[in-house]
């Protein structure tokens, strides 16, 4: 009869759990649909309610992410993201959506409140997850940080370690650039040109890949290398945004060459 009473029991609760799941999945989809519309304040209202009304739902911490992300991109709400992500942390810091709240907070105190030396304390915390995606970010925008206060030495330390790391990442091919944006403001040109070099292989972003050509070009001609450096303005000339400018760098390229040779 004990068997049969906590069977019964059992059956009671999971049929429970799973009203209140459907309760908290539903509440999720309508604030979803609303932020998909365009309604951004009925959205973050509606993901609040589903963590007050379920806070045990696996939903709860995706609503507090979407809440706080949107609080700071979509509504200009700087300091009400920035609690509702730590609330996130504190309440689900084992939460999938913890790694990637950690690394908002430091995108808010990078991008919306110019806090560099802050940034570069959260940025660090963000590293220090398992979470691969938000690891390589956050070293990447960490050395950023870090070069911005003129930390260059630390940047490239950073920048190293997540190439090293990430080699085919995402991102790598933009720390290459900016390993050789440090060498360049070093007047080191050879190690300059070599991250220049790396950056661009298998590089299928064509806004970065011209920036690095224009920029290994640049690299290329204070080397005193003029003719590598013309075939590079020149490979880049139809698709660089300022044709003036590149004409005109052309042009006196092609001046020094002609001296040169005299």
């Amino acid at each position: 009869m004990k068997k049969v009473l906590l069977v019964i029991l059992i059956g009671i609760l999971l049929t429970g759990c799973d009203v209140f799941d459907k309760a908290a999945s539903n509440k999720y989809e309508a604030a979803t649909k609303r932020w998909n519309a365009g309604d951004y304040q009925t959205a973050v209202k509606l993901y609040f309610e589903l963590v007050k009304e379920h806070p045990s739902s696996p939903k709860a911490d995706e609503a507090l992410y979407w809440a706080g992300v949107t609080q700071f991109l979509y509504l200009g709400e700087t300091d009400k993201a920035l609690q509702t992500l730590r609330l996130l942390l504190k309440t689900y810091p084992h939460r999938d959506r913890a790694p990637h709240a950690q690394w908002y907070i430091a995108q808010i105190y990078e991008l919306g409140y110019n806090d560099y030396d802050r940034a570069i304390q959260e940025y660090k915390a963000a590293a220090a997850y398992t979470n691969r995606e938000v690891r390589e970010k956050s070293l990447y925008s960490l050395a950023e940080c870090q070069f911005r206060v003129g930390r260059i030495e630390e940047a490239e330390e950073t920048w190293t370690k997540q190439v090293a790391e990430f080699p085919n990442g995402q991102q790598s091919h933009l720390a290459y650039f900016r390993l050789g944006t440090a060498a360049f403001s070093k007047g080191d040109l050879n190690a300059s040109e070599q991250y220049y070099r790396k950056a661009l292989e298998q590089n299928t972003d064509r806004e970065l890949v011209i920036k690095t050509k224009f920029a290994l070009a640049e690299c290329l001609e204070l080397g005193d290398n003029l003719n590598d450096a013309l075939v590079l303005y020149k490979e880049i000339e139809p698709l660089y945004p300022n044709p003036e400018a590149i004409h005109v760098k052309i042009k006196a390229l092609e001046n020094r060459i002609v001296k040169k040779s005299y």
